[in-house]
């Protein structure tokens, strides 16, 4: 291989690193936002990642949207927290997929607990988006 054509890959392979890099950067951000925002109960904090259009279920409240915009989905959201004051909130798993990410955990507040399951997908501009998100009480 001569200089030039070694120097073209080096730089190549080193782009591809750098992308992946903060590609993998940037959804561990989602992540932590998202996780943040369940924690602290920042209903719009958490807005910010959704899609235009996402599917919202809410078991306590009767919520069950196959699709409502990511502003009514803040306002319900807003509602809830409202209602139930965030304690604490943690992963219990995750895992993804090329384009997907997906994570379940639990929402405690005072008295209750919630299990949380999160569907997010990488946009056009390949952002992590959130595009499912249920929250179902605890037995």
């Amino acid at each position: 291989m001569n200089r030039i054509a070694k120097k073209c890959y080096t730089f190549f392979v080193a782009l591809l690193f750098l992308t992946i890099t903060l590609g993998n950067s940037s959804d561990s951000n989602t992540v932590e936002i998202l996780k943040q925002s369940l924690q602290r109960g920042q209903a719009h904090q958490l807005s910010m990642l959704f899609d235009k259009q996402i599917e919202l279920v809410i078991e306590s409240e009767t919520v069950d949207f196959p699709s409502v915009s990511a502003n009514h989905a803040e306002l319900i959201l807003q509602s809830f927290f409202r209602k139930h004051p965030p304690r604490r909130f943690q992963y219990i798993y995750q895992g993804n997929t090329t384009k997907l990410r997906y994570s379940t955990g639990i929402y405690e507040t005072q008295d209750q607990a919630f299990s949380v399951y999160v569907l997010m997908r990488q946009d056009a501009h390949r952002q992590l988006v959130i595009n499912t998100l249920h929250v179902r009480k605890n037995k």
